[in-house]
């Protein structure tokens, strides 16, 4: 009879226990607190809890954050390296931030309706020089976009912006050539989706001097060079170059003169530029052409540059040009002396003597001018003048005597000009060019 009673005890206070734990969970929460969600499956099992561990009294927020064990990048389980401000929106990596500046132009994509013409539109000008200006930088700007795009998708805003060139127009009269009108123009067209060191040229130019790079410091108005002036002809084509000088540097073109019939050419130079004795800077270049009315041919050029203050620099120019079609080799020396007068003003003095080692006489001239060149308002704006008097003899029926020279220029710069760099040379009054 105990035995049975003991037994009805036990199973009257399991039944108690199993009651009141039923209560208990049919309990509704506070209002201001939602019941938690169901969890369907555990995300880690709980530790293990020693027989003798203290009883621990759960607090409301106390449960662990229900975390989607897809996503390790979410919640406490998440790598610490990956961890960043929760309202960032940037997705999650592991790499290092990098700063968008020091990357360069970032590229855009292109859109349906973004055009050449939208991309370089700029804002309505003033005054007629102005307008023209603005005309020539947004069509060379375009030319840049529309040819780039052939590459690719992408939109390089400031590489487009980017292209620059010259307009000139003007004339040099002498006794002895006569009148010569000189039209001029130059635009140099990025390419940031090929390459960053290729580069498209458009330009009516002095064809031979432009091939044979035999161009002096003033295109404005060339100098006699080798006889008389040559026409002028428009090429295009592609060039290859460093976007920075070193001081060993190549460069390469090929293109086509637009005429009939077409006359295709190329050329590779390479220069090599040094500094020495504080205020003395060499440089030696040398180009190698070849033209389908010309042939194959070379030029080599030697500056040296004298610094006397930051108002004077001398310049000796030495060059020699041999082709398949010239009379041995033509060649010519140079004494130029550049100073400066003020912010704007630039003179050089200038005493020339060319030849042709083949020709009846081996000296064709001699010459002594002025060259003055003015920054005008607005800056953009450059005035050319200048004077001499030359001596040439080219055949031995002539005689050689003085034949006075004069001639005018305007120049018109557009575009942004991005001068590339070179090893800091001695300080040197304002680029004649």
């Amino acid at each position: 009879m105990p035995r049975h009673s003991s037994l009805a005890v036990a199973l009257a206070l399991l039944w108690a226990l199993a009651r009141s734990t039923q209560a208990l969970a049919q309990t509704p929460e506070p209002a201001t607190q939602p019941p938690p969600p169901p969890q369907t499956e555990p995300v880690q099992p709980a530790p293990p809890v020693a027989d003798d561990a203290p009883e621990q009294v759960e607090q409301p927020g106390d449960k662990p954050e229900v975390v989607n064990p897809k996503d390790v990048n979410q919640g406490p389980l998440r790598d610490p390296v990956l961890q960043q401000n929760e309202g960032d929106p940037r997705t999650l990596e592991r790499e290092p931030e990098k700063d968008p500046a020091a990357e360069g132009p970032q590229p855009e994509p292109k859109t349906d309706d973004t055009g050449p013409m939208e991309i370089c539109a700029q804002p309505a000008e003033q005054g007629v020089l102005q307008r023209v200006r603005r005309t020539l930088t947004v069509t060379a700007c375009a030319s840049s976009a529309w040819l780039d795009g052939l590459f690719g998708d992408q939109i390089y805003r400031d590489e487009y912006h980017a292209t620059y060139g010259t307009v000139t127009a003007g004339g040099l009269w002498s006794d002895y050539d006569g009148f010569d009108p000189r039209l001029r123009f130059r635009a140099r067209l990025q390419l940031p989706q090929w390459d960053n060191r290729i580069s498209a040229f458009a330009g009516r130019v002095g064809e031979e001097d432009y091939i044979s790079d035999t161009e002096g410091d003033f295109d404005a108005l060339p100098t006699r060079q080798f006889g008389t002036l040559e026409d002028e002809s428009v090429l295009v084509g592609l060039g290859y170059s460093s976007p920075e000088r070193t001081g060993n540097d190549f460069d390469a073109g090929v293109g086509v003169r637009i005429d009939l019939p077409l006359d295709p050419y190329a050329r590779a130079r390479y220069e090599i530029v040094r500094s020495f004795a504080d205020r003395y800077v060499f440089s030696a270049r040398e180009t190698v052409f070849w033209q389908n009315t010309e042939g194959f041919g070379t030029t080599t050029r030697l500056n040296l540059d004298r610094v006397f203050s930051d108002r004077f620099l001398l310049r000796w120019s030495n060059l020699g040009k041999f082709t398949e079609e010239t009379i041995g080799m033509e060649w010519y020396s140079q004494l130029t002396l550049f100073q400066s007068v003020g912010q704007r003003t630039g003179l050089a003095w200038q005493a020339q003597v060319e030849g042709a080692t083949d020709n009846e006489v081996p000296l064709t001239r001699t010459a002594v001018r002025l060259i003055m060149r003015r920054q005008l308002t607005p800056e953009w704006l450059i005035l050319e003048v200048r004077g001499g008097v030359s001596w040439p003899r080219r055949r031995l029926i002539e005689e050689r005597e003085a034949s006075p020279e004069i001639g005018v220029a305007l120049e018109m710069q557009f575009g942004q000009k991005r001068d590339r760099m070179r090893p800091p040379p001695p300080s040197q009054p304002v680029n004649p060019r």
